[in-house]
Order: C-alpha cells, then structure tokens, then sequence
C-alpha cells in the first residue's frame, strides 16, 4: 500500500468480508465482481480473491454499496460428450 486510505474504515460497522480487499485498498486498486467467479479465485496461499492478472477482487458488491466493475459469465454448465452414433457394420461372407 502507498499510503493512500483503504476504501472502507476497518473500524466502521459494515458487514464486510475479512479479506475484503475495501478493507486494505484504495477504490481504484481492485475490482468489484456481482458474485463469486472463475475470474476471481481465492486463493489459498494468502486468502484473499485475485484476478487471473493477480489484481485484488472484491466479489460482494452489496457489501460495500458500490455497483460492480466487472460481470460475471453466466454459468455455464459443462458440455455434455454424447457417445457417437454407430452405424450398423456389415458382414460380407467370405466364400461362396
């Protein structure tokens, strides 16, 4: 951090999450998704949620009272891997 204030007072009686980043950033320094995503990970090691492009993420909006930056997808369920269909093979006799 550079000095700048974080977004929002640890002090204060907002419901936040503890590893919201408003907790330790500046507005400007992360990025608010609408709900938790595939572009925003937690990640284990420190327990705090980034982007892909390791950039700090808050994933809820109506926590802090501002609208989100970033949409998430809309899910997405994984394709479905039909069986091919067979055709039927045919059996030639081999001798007449």
């Amino acid at each position: 951090m550079d000095g700048r204030p974080p977004h929002t007072d640890p002090d204060s009686d907002h419901r936040l999450c503890g590893i919201c980043p408003a907790l330790r950033y500046p507005r400007e320094d992360f990025i608010i998704f609408d709900r938790p995503c595939r572009e925003a990970p937690f990640d284990p090691a420190d327990g705090h949620r980034y982007t892909l492009a390791r950039e700090p993420a808050c994933v809820h909006p109506h926590k802090i009272g501002m609208p989100p930056d970033h949409t998430a997808a809309p899910y997405e369920p994984a394709p479905s891997f039909a069986p091919p269909t067979l055709t039927p093979r045919r059996w030639w006799p081999w001798g007449r």
